[in-house]
């Protein structure tokens, strides 16, 4: 014969079952019982109410803990998205600043090339900080480091 239906025991095993609560929690409530003396084989009708409340408290949290997990994940995401762009946005202003410095005057086919290298080493750039998983959520580039 197993363990009584209305045992403290029982209770504890099927409200973890029921709420998915880790075995951690199961632990921890079934030494609370044993250090107050209290045998987890009496009757859990006193105890029950109580038991309920931790165990859907516990859900709770680890459901609202998943939630935060994954809403900081996609801030995260968004965060090195924009870093990105500004990355970008930074190539093409340096090379427009590079272009409108210069000395002489460039054909527009050497303008267009130019253009073209900016994007490119943009690109170069946001490929680069994408391989890196420890990037930074932004990154500020100053025109000591041009790249």
């Amino acid at each position: 014969m197993g363990p009584d239906r209305r045992s403290i025991g029982h209770q504890i095993e099927d409200l973890a079952r029921r709420t998915g609560a880790p075995g951690s929690l199961v632990e921890q409530i079934r030494a609370i019982f044993l250090r107050c003396g209290v045998p987890l084989d009496h009757d859990a009708l006193p105890y029950l109410e109580i038991l309920e409340e931790t165990f859907c408290r516990a859900a709770l949290l680890e459901q609202d803990n998943a939630s935060a997990r994954e809403a900081f994940d996609h801030h995260e995401e968004n965060s090195r998205r924009f870093a990105d762009s500004c990355l970008e946005l930074y190539g093409q202003l340096r090379s427009m600043e590079d272009f409108l410095q210069g000395v002489e005057r460039y054909s527009a086919e050497e303008g267009k090339r130019r253009r073209r290298q900016a994007r490119e080493r943009a690109a170069a750039a946001r490929r680069k900080a994408a391989e890196d998983p420890g990037r930074p959520f932004f990154v500020i580039l100053t025109p000591s480091d041009p790249e």
